[in-house]
């Protein structure tokens, strides 16, 4: 679909106001396992087109899925419908063209393109036996899917800018259910890359196993306070459930803790945050964000001090700073919102457990934790360990904080750092914690 055509078919509509046009188009191919065998092949295709308009101050959004001549030009006429009863808003305003050295695109063309299909395919074979072969207490796999998605985007707006970019995200999922001495655990994982060979299916299989073998024969300990280990994954979550707090959204909302703590120390001298849209082969890496603001490394905190936010174009305007290229879309349905590109804790100098902790390995309800002021309590589960040989299997607890404290109370941080889509952390030890159970 040629984007520049849609938009010179219906110039005459636009005359007089600002536009935007953005288009995308995904491509994903899925694939199921069950037994060794292929149980379900799904491909599908999604596109569509959003419409933004703007005149004297007031903007109109609109959306078409079945892209055609007629469809289009309502589309272009829902926005300007929209826009005559609009709030005008000044702070809103469409990219121009910003002058920015041009990372390759994460683009699997050999994979995507030239690779057998059913090769593609098998690769969710792969998973369930790189699962089930590695201990004879897996009993079972579940919900073991490969994905490939293959996606591409254009943005043309009336301030001459006219960008595109494609790429490619490969993702490999599973369960495993470990039983021993009538004890039967689940545990869940995945790893995403840009390229296919680099998508680490041996990997995320040792760290399911891991997971499920080491819950087995699990249950509550008394109520306590001790030291928590964190491992890539569970800090990884953390990490996105709270990433709204260093936001711009939040800030022009009054929610972010940390709206007046600029250059104040937040954290542990050991904590630097960043948002990297450039990151090496990265899922969210790319040149622009869906505004078309160049994609950039952002330090949010830098040794435990606070530093930036990160903003689209209209959270920048109105907190008097620039876009950090944050400007996503989680559907071509909605504009851009203020949305992480690959955001991590760097990586430290490795961990050494000495005392009796508590090592997390799930977490349960993490979508109740409150990004504004912080607190979370959830169901976990995991294993006393004390660095030596000690390592008592623990289910059916909660673990209760606050995020803002946590990040205070970090004394270790890993080398080990990993990415769990576009969220990364190495494990972090926190000195103290409340595990709540029985």
């Amino acid at each position: 679909m040629e984007l520049k055509k849609i938009i010179q078919k219906n110039i005459d509509l636009l005359n007089g106001f600002e536009w935007e046009f953005y288009f995308v188009e995904k491509i994903t191919l899925k694939s199921r396992s069950k037994d060794f065998q292929i149980e379900e092949v799904t491909k599908s295709k999604e596109k569509g087109l959003s419409i933004r308009l703007k005149k004297d101050g007031k903007s109109g959004f609109s959306y078409v899925s079945n892209i055609s001549d007629d469809t289009v030009r309502k589309g272009i006429q829902k926005a300007k419908d929209i826009l005559k009863i609009s709030t005008p808003d000044v702070a809103l305003f469409f990219q121009k063209p910003v002058k920015t050295d041009l990372i390759p695109e994460a683009y699997d063309a050999f994979s995507s393109e030239r690779l057998d299909i059913t090769e593609k395919m098998l690769k969710a074979v792969e998973i369930e036996r790189a699962i089930k072969t590695k201990d004879s207490r897996i009993k079972n796999v579940r919900d073991c899917t490969f994905s490939e998605t293959v996606f591409s985007y254009s943005l043309i707006n009336s301030e001459g800018l006219d960008i595109s970019e494609k790429g490619t995200v490969y993702t490999a999922m599973a369960s495993a259910v470990a039983e021993d001495k009538g004890d039967s655990q689940i545990a869940w994982g995945f790893t995403q890359s840009r390229y296919l060979k680099e998508l680490d299916i041996n990997g995320v299989a040792d760290e399911i196993v891991l997971s499920a073998l080491s819950l087995l024969g699990g249950k509550p300990v008394p109520t306590s306070s001790l030291p928590v280990l964190f491992p890539p994954y569970s800090f990884s979550q953390m990490l996105e459930a709270f990433y709204q707090a260093f936001s711009g959204d939040f800030l022009i909302k009054g929610k972010s803790y940390f709206e007046d703590k600029k250059d104040q120390k937040v954290a542990s001298s050991l904590i630097s945050i960043l948002d990297d849209g450039r990151l090496t082969h990265g899922i969210m890496t790319r040149n622009f964000d869906d505004e078309g603001s160049p994609t950039q490394r952002t330090q949010i905190i830098k040794e435990g001090v606070f530093k930036n936010f990160i903003h689209n174009t209209y959270t920048a305007k109105l907190s008097g700073e620039k876009s950090t290229g944050n400007g996503f879309k989680a559907t071509f349905k909605e504009p851009p919102q203020v949305y992480p590109s690959n955001f991590y804790l760097q990586k430290g100098t490795g961990i050494k457990v000495e005392s009796k902790t508590f090592k997390v390995i799930q977490l349960l309800g993490l979508h109740t934790a409150n990004p504004v002021t912080g607190d979370f309590s959830v169901g976990a589960s995991g294993v006393l360990i004390d660095g030596k040989s000690f390592s008592q299997p623990v289910t059916g607890v909660t673990l209760s904080g606050n995020f803002f404290q946590m990040l205070r109370d970090i004394i270790q941080v890993g080398d080990d750092l990993r990415f769990y889509g576009n969220f990364g952390s190495p494990s972090v030890l926190v000195e103290k914690m409340v595990l709540g159970g029985v």
